[in-house]
């Protein structure tokens, strides 16, 4: 009828998406991260005996042994596979986010940008402070620990993982940070709350840094746990700034009386009335 009126279509709803489509695009962006990871893995295969010399320059050892004819082999594979993986992070940060960024509502291309550059520059900064600033410490404590009577036979399969695991555990530590800056976003993160489980807080940074350090040493632990403490602690600031309460709020949350329930409430309320009759 050429007089009838056309509802416009509307676009679809990405919150309604059907379980194959969702699954559709999760291979999608998981594709995208598999091909950018094998991309740098080609390029970091042209750069193994510079990788190989950076991961070593901490330690002060000249080379490392071997205890078989395989094993110099699979650790330049290891070692393009981890170089690969650090250096891919940023899209898996920004594929993953844009993933759930539906679920969560509506995001800014700036907010986008913003988080996944916060996010990816905290992860490697916290490999470069690992790097520069711990794991020689680290190394050069246990390298020299009991000379008098250990005999250390350092190989690369025991070195190396050793200093990957230990950087990528930096890496995760310091993106706490970006973690609260999304969770004080979504209203699911307060600072009084942060404040309130200090002390919670100061036994799963214990746990965790027991879980995440590769050596068994209460020395590494501790030099894991104080970067992880302090990340707490910027957390804190972070959930303050972007998501504020008014006074009146924070200190109600603070309160050990908040945690009362609303049914304790109305029957206290009750009792003075039934005591002033």
């Amino acid at each position: 009828m050429a007089g009838r009126l056309r509802l416009p279509t509307r676009p679809r709803d990405e919150a309604r998406m059907t379980l194959i489509e969702h699954l559709e695009e999760l291979r999608s962006r998981l594709l995208k991260v598999g091909i950018a990871f094998f991309a740098v893995a080609i390029v970091a295969a042209f750069f193994i005996p510079q990788i190989f010399n950076l991961l070593l320059a901490p330690s002060g050892l000249e080379r490392l042994n071997n205890l078989g004819p395989a094993q110099g082999l699979l650790t330049d594979m290891k070692l393009v596979l981890y170089v690969a993986f650090v250096l891919t992070v940023p899209v898996l940060i920004y594929q993953m986010w844009m993933f759930v960024a539906p679920a969560v509502g509506e995001v800014g291309r700036l907010n986008t940008y913003v988080l996944v550059s916060l996010a990816s520059s905290l992860f490697l900064i916290g490999i470069a402070f690992g790097y520069l600033v711990v794991l020689p410490t680290g190394l050069s404590f246990l390298l020299n620990y009991a000379q008098d009577r250990y005999t250390d036979i350092i190989t690369a399969d025991t070195y190396l993982p050793f200093v990957t695991r230990f950087l990528l555990a930096f890496g995760v530590v310091f993106e706490l940070p970006a973690a609260t800056l999304v969770g004080a976003r979504l209203g699911l993160i307060t600072a009084p709350t942060l404040v309130r489980y200090w002390r919670h807080a100061l036994v799963v940074g214990a746990v965790l840094a027991a879980a995440l350090t590769p050596g068994q040493d209460p020395f590494s632990m501790i030099l894991m746990a104080l970067p992880l403490y302090l990340m707490y602690g910027a957390s804190i600031l972070i959930a303050r700034f972007v998501n504020p309460v008014m006074p009146h709020e924070e200190a109600m949350e603070a309160s050990p009386l908040s945690d009362r329930l609303p049914d304790e409430e109305e029957d206290s309320d009750e009792d003075e009335e039934e005591r002033d009759l």
